[in-house]
């Protein structure tokens, strides 16, 4: 089935979601900063490649894979030629490596079937909605990973969404959703024209330092006023009392790795 955006929410709280988003973008633009993208962007086969080694693993590890993978089979056509385990065992580190390996030689394969070459440089001709389509038909690429191909490859105004992101979007009262593939498909929307990128990057920043899976620092939101989340005034009084501890020096986003990492 073609991929389509999810209805919308209508209204939530005491804004639209439209205007909600924009003034999440604003704040968080206050707070960190409008993001650039570093370099012209990762080929699209790196970024498919490197954001599927990052699913159901940190940002260290994922890394810590491709960098293993790239070192031991410099070239795509090596990792297709190689034994499954030993690419599985290059890629240890992140996690289901069994899996992710044999979903990495399945896409080589398709890919060189479908273009002649380790390639997926046609795709810059096709559309947001084509490339999502062609993406979603391979076995084991999600929404967000296509989406980020889009975004980081591609240069496309579109909005990826993972379980961080999503929790924070319901958690300010954007959405009202139940999965992250939901929460893609509402915001595409809604987030402003040009703004995915910087939305996107600052909401990962935002959701390491303050608005935490377990332990928000709901003292120290921009957003705080604008938050419908129903225990911000609980941790608020928690965090009053705790430092905020900011990340300095991190790269958290491994699709910038690709982009610099071996050219």
């Amino acid at each position: 089935m073609p991929w389509r955006p999810a209805n919308v929410v209508t209204r939530i709280g005491s804004r639209r979601p439209g205007t909600r988003v924009l003034k999440a973008v604003e704040e968080l633009e206050r707070l960190y900063g409008v993001p650039r993208k570093r370099g012209t962007g990762a080929p699209p086969l790196e970024t498919l490649i490197g954001t599927l080694l990052s699913q159901n693993t940190n940002d260290q590890n994922s890394y810590r894979a491709w960098v293993n993978l790239r070192r031991k089979y410099p070239a795509w056509e090596d990792v297709a030629s190689a034994p499954l385990k030993s690419v599985a065992a290059a890629i240890k580190v992140g996690g289901l490596k069994n899996q992710k390996a044999k979903r990495i030689k399945e896409i080589l394969h398709h890919v060189k079937r479908e273009w002649g070459a380790y390639s997926l440089n046609a795709l810059r001709r096709k559309t947001d909605d084509e490339v999502m389509d062609y993406l979603l038909a391979m076995k084991g690429i999600g929404e967000k990973t296509a989406a980020c191909v889009l975004v980081f490859s591609l240069n496309r105004d579109v909005f990826p969404v993972d379980t961080h992101i999503h929790r924070i979007c319901n958690r300010l009262g954007l959405v009202a959703t139940k999965s992250a593939d939901e929460t893609f498909r509402a915001m595409k929307e809604l987030v402003p024209e040009r703004k995915a990128y910087s939305f996107h990057v600052n909401l990962i920043q935002f959701g390491r330092e303050v608005c935490k899976s377990a332990r928000p620092q709901c003292m120290q939101c921009p957003l705080f006023d604008e938050c419908i989340f129903d225990r911000r005034h609980a941790f608020a009084d928690v965090s009053a009392n705790s430092s905020r501890k900011r990340r300095t020096g991190q790269d958290f986003m491994v699709i910038e790795h690709l982009m610099n990492y071996n050219r």
